[in-house]
């Protein structure tokens, strides 16, 4: 409850979605388009860098996974929540809210 409180107080309220049950709000995050799907103790959908490290180092420090999903297109099922065999909670992080390009090195890479 906790790391729970944390997440809220560094996304918002409504950027933190109960992955324990799904609903039609966390189905797509705790579904893969073609394979298999699970649960998460929660989905955190930040929209600055910033919040993004922040999350990650609550998380670790929770000894919790971090699972990060892109745009779930489900194609390889990697970004699907499963059963971790040590017992630790997963934590979904949801990158579609970080949306902007920097360019790196004048421009030549992003």
């Amino acid at each position: 409850q906790q790391l729970l409180k944390i997440l809220k107080r560094i996304v918002g309220k409504a950027n933190v979605l109960d992955g324990r049950q799904e609903t039609t709000e966390t189905s797509p995050f705790l579904k893969g388009a073609r394979l298999g799907k699970g649960s998460a103790l929660c989905i955190v959908k930040p929209d600055k860098l910033k919040h993004l490290v922040e999350i990650v180092r609550a998380v670790v420090e929770a000894d919790c996974c971090v699972l990060v999903q892109g745009q779930n297109t489900g194609l390889t099922g990697g970004s699907v929540p499963r059963n971790q065999a040590d017992g630790r909670p997963t934590v979904i992080v949801s990158m579609k809210g970080l949306d902007t390009i920097f360019p790196i090195d004048g421009g030549e890479r992003v």
